[in-house]
This record gives structure tokens, C-alpha cells and sequence, in this order.
């Protein structure tokens, strides 16, 4: 297994209830993936992820709620507090027409709509909207909307992301830059 690419789908934030369930901070798109895959993996910080079946989830507040077979009671559902909730990505299904995985566009280049290099995708910031880290070529830091309207072209092959920011959004970031440049 040293080869597999795992994706993170959710954290385990804390147990819930007494039968052994436990809330998730959910990441991926939509929790009916969980009933398409069946199983999740689990992972504690620096361990090596073990299988687990899915009894049951449901929606809760804003997270996700998950039974796994094996974990039986509160006191284990504690144990796992803080795990990160995993899938392989060759377990994953195919993204919808058009959509792709956060973890694709991971180190992809992100260019402005004239072409300029703005920088590379670091980083995702998943709540209360989804963010892109795009750190710069001079390592300056610029969270940017990730938003249909904002993105108009995503081309995985060439590993590039067009953006176009709506006008004053980089000064906020690299107005400094250019003070100092």
C-alpha cells in the first residue's frame, strides 16, 4: 500500500451518542459518495489507515454522522477523535462532466485571463466557502474565491487554472508587492 494516493474526504471531529457513532467534518461534495463506496479508511496522526465498513451516516447540523462496523460504543468512537477519514482515490468514482477533485488541482499553475502566471494552488480552505491557497512566485499568499464564475477554465493536461478575480481582489494581496517592487 505505500503507493496508494489517499484522498481526504472528512476529520473526525467527536463521538456522538452512545452506540459508537461519530460526527465528521465532511470535505467531499455530497455524503451519498459514502453509500456509492461502502467504506471509509481511518487514520490517526503518523498511523497506517485501516478499513472500516459502514454501518450507517446521516446528516447532522452542518456534519456528516458515521456508524462503522468495529467501532461499538462511545469509548471507541472516542478513540478515533481527531482521525482523518480517507478513500483511496482509485476508489473514488469519476467526477461528474466538467468537475474534478480538490486534489487534482493541488500544484496546478494558476493563470490570470491574459495568460500572466498569478502562482501555484498550495492549499484548500473548505468552510464557510471553499478557498484556494494560490501561493505566488515571490511567496506571497492569495485566497481566492473558488467560485464557477470566478474559474473559467480548469485544464488538468496542460496543469494550469484560468482565473478571473473580480477587480480589486490581488491589490488586496499584492499591493505591497508592488509598493515595494
Amino acid at each position: 500500500m505505500p503507493d496508494t494516493e489517499w484522498v481526504l474526504i472528512g476529520e473526525v471531529a467527536k463521538s456522538h451518542g452512545l452506540k459508537g457513532e461519530f460526527s465528521v467534518k465532511y470535505y467531499a461534495d455530497s455524503p451519498l459518495l459514502l453509500d456509492e463506496v461502502g467504506h471509509v479508511w481511518l487514520s490517526t496522526a503518523g498511523g497506517r489507515p485501516k478499513r472500516f465498513q459502514i454501518r450507517a451516516w446521516r446528516g447532522h447540523q452542518d456534519r456528516v454522522l458515521l456508524w462503522l462496523t468495529g467501532i461499538d460504543g462511545r469509548d471507541q468512537a472516542d478513540d478515533w477523535r481527531g482521525a482523518e477519514v480517507l478513500l483511496k482515490e482509485s476508489e473514488l468514482p469519476a467526477p461528474e462532466e466538467g468537475g474534478v477533485y480538490l486534489h487534482d488541482l493541488q500544484g496546478l499553475t494558476v493563470l490570470l485571463e491574459d495568460g500572466s502566471r498569478l502562482g501555484t494552488i498550495t492549499d484548500f480552505i473548505l468552510e464557510p466557502q471553499e478557498l484556494w491557497s494560490i501561493t505566488t512566485d515571490k511567496g506571497e499568499e492569495v485566497l481566492f474565491p473558488a467560485v464557477p464564475e470566478l474559474v473559467p477554465n480548469i485544464d488538468l493536461e496542460a496543469g494550469t487554472v484560468t482565473i478571473a478575480p473580480p477587480p480589486g481582489l490581488l491589490d488586496l494581496y499584492l499591493k505591497k508587492e508592488e509598493a515595494d517592487g
